[in-house]
């Protein structure tokens, strides 16, 4: 039987804390992974994270998260048993967190995400991160697109998604999105939105009750 898994300070990180095996291969080298799940409580998510993180690390990985100020300050706080090794990883370049709505307003021309400040700012973050790491495969937590649907713009959300696959086809890397469910209404324009985001993932995650 397989034993839980720990975190280099010794923690215990189960299975159990990810509902949906599907993105145990998110963090592993040999895969290139770009998922989304749908959320109607944070703590889903922050555990998720967490828990990807840690076990990205221990593979010799690197991380990129570009999450909410509020989320960035959960994930720092789940992740405080292992402090000490993700000190060494950000000095090492391996571990990179960004404010969400900072780097979204980098990538924005006449409000839709541009090709070329996407390459330039995110292509670039990535392609370091990737080179301070011996496997140079990244695991990353992406919300900037959550935050264009919260905010009414469903289009520059897709086209987001569309610039991360792009991406995706230059380096190999993994890609967690979530959204919360608020961000959707019933108008035909966030359900066209909706289906099209899913499309632009290779795996759709639907809401989970807490952990």
């Amino acid at each position: 039987m397989p034993q839980p898994a720990k975190s280099p300070t010794g923690e215990l990180f189960t299975h159990s804390r990810i509902r949906s095996p599907e993105l145990l291969s998110l963090y592993q080298p040999e895969s290139a992974q770009h998922y989304v799940q749908f959320y109607d409580h944070d703590s889903v998510v922050i555990e998720n994270v967490a828990y990807l993180v840690v076990r990205a690390l221990e593979r010799d990985g690197a991380v990129v998260i570009v999450a909410t100020e509020a989320h960035l300050h959960a994930i720092q706080q789940r992740l405080s048993a292992s402090a000490a090794d993700l000190e060494q990883a950000r000095q090492d370049g391996r571990y990179m967190t960004l404010d969400a709505a900072d780097t979204l307003q980098q990538l924005l021309t006449d409000g839709m995400p541009d090709k070329a400040k996407f390459d330039l700012v995110v292509g670039g973050i990535m392609r370091t991160a990737a080179q301070n790491c011996p496997t140079g495969f990244v695991f990353a937590f992406g919300e900037m697109v959550a935050l264009l649907c919260a905010g009414q713009k469903p289009d520059a959300a897709v086209r987001l998604e569309q610039l991360w696959n792009g991406l995706a086809h230059q380096q190999r890397f993994s890609l967690y999105c979530a959204y919360s469910l608020d961000s959707f209404t019933a108008a035909s324009a966030d359900l066209k939105a909706f289906f099209e985001i899913c499309s632009a993932h290779a795996l759709t995650i639907p809401a989970e009750t807490p952990l």
